[in-house]
């Protein structure tokens, strides 16, 4: 029995769509993403506790948020330890396969890894004191463990943004950030996106992909 033309047509078009999405997505179902190269930086010893780390990865998840928020940079976290290693604290649903949608402590080592991390960008809250920048970092580091919670701003929530956000707003009660109204399917009401941070008074970009900022 003969095929019929508009079906391998059909079948052709099908192809071309998925590996098309698979390429915009950059999605790849054989990559290991339990082994990865970790990230060097001759930079690394001048980070400081209360850096502000902003990461876009690989993959669907951060694709999306940045087509739905217009931004350069999919998720956040902030550093919370530097001794005996540069460690940050992030919110965030599948970064460790076995500790899924909660508050983690990474290694820098690993959270910035190449394996994962497509650019990056970190920034200096220099709008805050010397002091209040362990504090921010401390009242951050205390969720670990803490479940992640994506909803509007309208109600309780707890994810990468907004792990930040309260405890800035805690130290700096006059900080306005900007929030963004969105109607997609599962996200109806207003979310704060990574790049919302970087829009603030006295956040000093200093280290991106590797080139220390002037």
């Amino acid at each position: 029995m003969k095929c019929r033309p508009y079906l391998l047509i059909s079948f052709a078009m099908m192809a071309t769509l998925i590996v098309a999405l698979c390429l915009y997505f950059e999605i790849n179902p054989f990559k290991d993403y339990s082994q990865y190269d970790p990230w060097e930086s001759a930079y690394l010893e001048q980070l400081e506790v209360g850096d502000i780390v902003f990461r876009t990865a690989y993959g669907k998840e951060s694709r999306l948020i940045q087509l739905v928020s217009g931004g350069d940079y999919s998720h956040i976290a902030v550093i919370t330890e530097i001794s005996p290693e540069v460690r940050v604290t992030h919110a965030t649903t599948n970064d460790h396969p076995e500790k899924l949608n909660q508050v983690l402590l990474t290694a820098i080592t690993e959270f910035l890894s190449p394996t994962y991390a497509k650019t990056y960008l970190i920034a200096r809250p220099d709008f805050l004191s010397a002091p209040d920048k362990a504090l921010f970092a401390k009242e951050i580091a205390v969720k670990v463990g803490e479940p992640y919670v994506l909803k509007s701003r309208s109600l309780e929530n707890l994810y990468c943004t907004t792990l930040l956000e309260v405890p800035l707003k805690s130290l700096v009660p006059d900080l306005s950030l900007q929030w963004q109204s969105l109607q997609v399917p599962g996200m109806l009401g207003d979310y704060l996106f990574p790049d919302a941070f970087l829009d603030i008074a006295g956040m000093k970009q200093i280290l991106k992909d590797d080139i220390w900022l002037p």
